[in-house]
């Protein structure tokens, strides 16, 4: 995926061409839809580089992306309130990152210097970060992210040097993920509200294939692909998993349901779902392919985007904006919301 240099903010409108479908839905069809393009503005500290919109919380009102900040050498975690910008970091120095918001006004991030690691919550009502007390036995490196209920996934590393997935509940100390013992762990990638939680385990051949866990204590379950063995789970929202075949760019889309155990395939690979079971797309643009992101409904139907947008988020169906991520079709790399209607 190409990288290119931040621009500054600006808004403006596009028309999301498409090509014409009937009225009723079916699997394949594709909506004609008037989208609103928005680059949100960024601090006035912020550096040209890269800048995204990475997730938001339920309600929209909170964004959560990133940017370059002067005085840092990489990116930048960067909280929108109601379109407001504001930099996210523990300390003076250091870079910093952000995983997961909350509805209710809480950011779980990291701030990393040359003297040491900050894990956080920090608080938008507050405007004050809660430093993570890790267990001494824990040698963490690596958070994933956070559910409504302030579980916190993460990896640990014990001292073979073997990553070990865990829950951190509030109040509570870590608890271990099972790992079947013929298999690694390659990344953690997403814990549900309902706490159910997939990551990626390296097989004995090497290749790498996601896993769902429903509980910490029983075994994780592998999850099948519809024409490939390996498999990349994106998101997870109630019963379904959203991810794709393997790791091109331009590999089928799949649906799974977690009471079920059906699987859908869709047009491209999902990186992101709502509660309604719509899925966003990530895309791709550049000189190995262009390959729009799009937008797939629960009922089929499809908004596709122009080359260079590249969705990281989808919003809930009753909020302002229906899709982020960022847009570098113009040259450059810019934090972008869309409200399509």
């Amino acid at each position: 995926m190409i990288r290119h240099l931040a621009a500054a903010a600006a808004t403006g409108t596009l028309l999301i061409t498409a090509i014409p479908a009937a009225q009723a839905a079916t699997a394949d069809s594709t909506t004609r839809t008037t989208c609103t393009k928005h680059v949100l503005s960024l601090p006035p500290d912020s550096l040209p580089g890269s800048s995204q919109v990475r997730t938001a919380d339920p309600s929209g009102r909170y964004v959560l992306g990133e940017a370059n900040r002067e005085g840092r050498t990489q990116s930048h975690a960067v909280l929108w309130v109601n379109g407001v910008p504001r930099w996210l970091t523990s300390q003076t120095e250091g870079e910093s990152f952000a995983y997961s918001v909350t509805e209710d006004g809480s950011v779980l991030g990291s701030t990393s210097s040359l003297t040491k690691t900050d894990y956080w919550i920090y608080s938008i009502s507050t405007n004050s970060y809660k430093i993570l007390q890790l267990p001494a036995d824990l040698q963490s490196s690596l958070l994933t992210g956070m559910n409504k209920n302030h579980d916190i996934l993460g990896v640990a590393w014990d001292n073979f040097g073997h990553g070990v997935p865990y829950i951190w509940r509030p109040g509570s100390a870590p608890q271990l993920l099972t790992v079947p013992a013929e298999l690694s762990v390659d990344a953690m990638d997403h814990i549900s509200d309902e706490g159910l939680v997939i990551g990626r385990l390296k097989l004995a051949d090497g290749n790498t294939t996601s896993y769902l866990w429903k509980s910490a204590t029983a075994e994780p379950v592998r999850l099948p692909g519809k024409h490939e063995d390996t498999v990349w789970a994106r998101d997870i929202e109630g019963t379904t998993i959203g991810g794709q075949e393997g790791f091109a760019e331009d590999t089928a889309g799949l649906l799974w349901n977690t009471r079920n155990n059906r699987v859908k395939e869709v047009a491209r690979g999902v990186i992101d779902l709502n509660s309604d079971r719509d899925a966003a797309t990530e895309g791709l643009w550049g000189p190995i392919g262009d390959y729009p992101s799009m937008i797939i409904r629960s009922d089929g139907t499809k908004i596709t985007f122009p080359g260079g947008t590249q969705l990281q988020h989808i919003f809930e169906r009753n909020t302002r904006w229906t899709a982020g991520g960022y847009d570098v079709s113009t040259g450059t790399l810019e934090p972008t919301l869309y409200r399509c209607r």
